[in-house]
Order: structure tokens, then C-alpha cells, then sequence
């Protein structure tokens, strides 16, 4: 989500807009405010709500700080999450300026896709209030923006639809044997990558489950990126890799800056997402834009824009075994990886952050004007407020 909310307002910036982050500070080394290429971060010392009850009862302590934070003058208030979400509608009704929101995960879909523990009720119902009253709404694919029509309420006209970019800059083909080499990473090792938070609903211990019915593999190793989120599952993962005696096979990376992500991407033989639900995948979209072939839940987001055998594969979410053979197919077919890293890299070429915020400030405009607060969005010192939900 930072990813997607730092990429999404550096393009803005470089099309004239005054983008303004603002989010909870997790540390306290961050400062209070920062310049990150154009775009002003500022981190609030408010601590984050521990349960889905308190966001809701914060949600208007949030919007005051929100609005002390940046000040007069923003044309519009972007949102992230549905906790933000709601801090968001506060902040439009104080100071009479539109609200746009993305949802990045929709408790519905994540419930219909898995047999995970269920979302608060105060979550569902604060996603169908934010869908039916917020101004505008970013969503990545045509799946998503259905979804919004019929679990949550919200109006199809309301709705955008940004597939996420890609900074192909900064995640591009690098020399396999470089980037090995810089992480310790042996020639001749058959090198699973899994990028995300350890999360349930992210699928991993399908990974290790699939890695499990591999262990013949001698050199076979699954290289895990990304911090906990839920420690009882991570320490559980940790768990089923014994169990499946292939602990040694597995290293814990933990979190990374995300400039060294490139070089974990280019360095792995494949990059495994194996999300029970994705709403777009960012990680599956980087590691193409590395070249690097993807093997991939067969779920909304990714499907919608890796086609299965061309710029990558695809597996049913959840399936161990047919994620095995996807793996087992791929390790010994050299050329198969290449015809899909190259694929992938084709595909991962389209997906700019240009054309993402081309969508994005067309609502923006819309939701603007349909306000009446004048649209000085484009190219002329207006401002989005955005707030990334940590």
C-alpha cells in the first residue's frame, strides 16, 4: 500500500499536482515531515487504533489531525484503506472538499476467497458507508470496481478504474549472477522468492506446502521477504517448515528497503505469489517488470493482467500440488523461464504510472467539479491530500 500510495503521488508531483501524505508514524526516528521526490510526507505521532472498533471511534480525532496537519487550501482529500477511508468523509464534511478513496482489500471478497477468520462487522459496515458516500473511488480492475457495485452499494459511475504502475526505472532486468552474488546467493541454487507481509490471506504456507511435496530438490531453497503482521501464523510457517522437513530450505529475509528489492527479484529463478486474494499485486507486477517469470494465485488481480503461459502462470489459489508442478515445470525447463520472463517484462512494460494517474486525475476533475470546488488539480499548484492507512 505505501508503495502504491508513494508511486501513485510521485507522478502527480511531476504533473504539477501538491500531493501531501499524510500517515501515523510507526517510529520515532520519523520526522515530523518530509520531502520524498516532489511529495510532502508528514507523519502524525498519533499511535494506530488496535482493533477495528477504536479506528471507528477515532475517525474524526484522525480527520482533525489530518486537517491540522495540512492545513487550508487542499482541493481534495484522497484515502487509503478503509480505516483512512473513514477519517476521509469526516474530513470532507468539515471543510466542504471532495473525498476519493481506494479500497485496496474488500473484507467481502477476502472472506468469499478464503476459510480465514472473518472481518470485524465494524469493517464491512464502515467499506458500504465510505462506498455509498465517498465522491469518488479508485479501483484496479473491472473485477474490483464489481465488486464495489454489488457487495458494498457503491455507484458504477462513481468509480475509476487505475490499474496500479509500475517503476520500471527502478525495477528493471538486472544480471542474474551480480545480484546473486551481492545477496550471498549460490550459482547453482534453485531460488524461490516470496515477497509480502506475512499474513494469512498471502498464502505462504501454500508456498512451503508446495516446496514440501519439492524437498527431493537438493538445491532447491524458498527465500522469504517480509515482516510479520500476524506472529501466531509466521511463527506457525516456521513451524510447518520443520514439519515438512524443509527448514533448511527456507531462509527468513525479513523486510528490505525497497530499492534492494530489485536485486532479490533478479537474483530468484521465479517469484511465487500464492495469495488466497489479491487485489492487484504490485509484487507480482515488480518481479515482471524485473524479468523475472511469476507463478501466481489464479485470482482477480494478478489474472488481470498476467495471462497464464505467456507472462506468466497461473495456479488455482490454495492448491498445493498444482503449485508444485507450476515450480517443478519451471525449474527444469530453462527456456520456458525465459519465454515468460520475457513475456512478463513485455507486459510489465504497459503498466506505467502515467496511464494510472491519467485515471486518477480524470475522477479527480470529476468529482471536483460535481462539487463545485473548482478544479485546480491539473498542472497548477493544487493539492491532494492522501493518507496511506498505516
Amino acid at each position: 500500500m505505501s508503495a502504491y500510495v508513494l508511486g501513485l503521488g510521485r507522478e502527480l508531483a511531476r504533473r504539477g499536482v501538491g500531493v501531501i501524505i499524510v500517515t501515523a508514524s510507526h517510529e520515532d526516528t520519523h520526522s515530523a515531515e518530509v520531502d520524498c521526490e516532489g511529495v510532502c510526507v508528514v507523519h502524525l505521532p498519533s499511535p494506530a487504533a488496535n482493533s477495528a472498533s477504536e479506528w471507528v471511534a477515532r475517525a474524526s480525532q484522525y480527520a482533525g489531525e489530518i486537517q491540522a496537519a495540512v492545513g487550508e487550501g487542499c482541493d481534495l482529500v484522497h484515502t487509503h484503506y478503509w480505516a483512512s477511508g473513514l477519517a476521509g468523509l469526516e474530513v470532507s464534511r468539515l471543510s466542504g472538499i471532495p473525498h476519493v478513496t481506494t479500497f485496496h482489500t474488500i473484507a467481502a471478497v477476502k472472506e468469499q476467497a478464503s476459510e480465514l477468520s472473518p472481518e470485524p462487522y465494524e469493517r464491512h459496515e464502515a467499506e458500504r458507508t465510505i462506498a455509498q458516500r465517498a465522491d469518488g473511488i479508485v479501483a484496479w480492475t473491472r473485477f474490483e470496481a464489481n465488486a464495489l457495485v454489488s457487495m458494498l452499494g457503491a455507484e458504477r459511475e462513481r468509480i475509476a478504474v487505475a490499474p496500479i504502475g509500475v517503476d520500471t526505472e527502478r525495477f528493471r532486468p538486472l544480471d542474474r549472477a551480480e545480484a546473486r552474488s551481492r545477496l550471498d546467493i549460490s550459482a547453482d541454487e534453485e531460488t524461490l522468492l516470496y515477497v509480502g507481509r506475512l499474513d494469512r490471506i498471502k498464502g505462504a504456507d501454500v508456498l512451503l506446502r508446495a516446496a514440501g511435496f519439492l524437498a527431493d530438490r537438493p538445491r532447491l531453497r524458498v527465500r522469504i521477504v517480509g515482516g510479520e503482521v500476524d506472529g501466531d501464523f509466521a511463527e506457525g510457517l516456521r513451524t510447518l517448515a520443520a514439519d515438512l522437513n524443509i527448514a533448511e530450505k527456507v531462509s527468513w529475509i525479513g523486510t528490505v528497503p525497497n530499492d534492494e528489492l530489485p536485486l532479490h527479484y533478479a537474483a530468484a529463478d521465479m517469484v511465487i505469489v500464492p495469495s488466497y486474494s489479491e487485489s492487484y499485486s504490485i509484487v507480482a507486477a515488480e518481479a515482471m517488470a524485473c524479468g523475472t517469470p511469476v507463478v501466481s494465485s489464479n485470482v482477480p488481480g494478478p489474472a488481470s493482467f498476467i495471462e497464464d503461459g505467456v507472462s506468466g502462470r497461473l495456479v488455482a489459489a490454495g492448491d498445493a500440488p498444482a503449485l508444485a508442478c507450476a515450480v517443478q515445470q519451471l525449474l527444469d525447463d530453462a527456456s520456458l523461464r525465459d519465454r515468460l520472463g520475457s513475456g512478463g517484462l513485455a507486459a510489465a512494460r504497459q503498466m506505467t504510472w502515467g496511464a494510472s494517474a491519467d485515471s486518477v486525475l480524470g475522477l479527480y476533475e470529476r468529482v471536483a467539479a460535481k462539487c463545485d470546488s473548482g478544479s485546480r488539480l491539473r498542472g497548477n499548484g493544487g493539492q491532494s491530500g492522501g493518507n496511506d492507512g498505516g
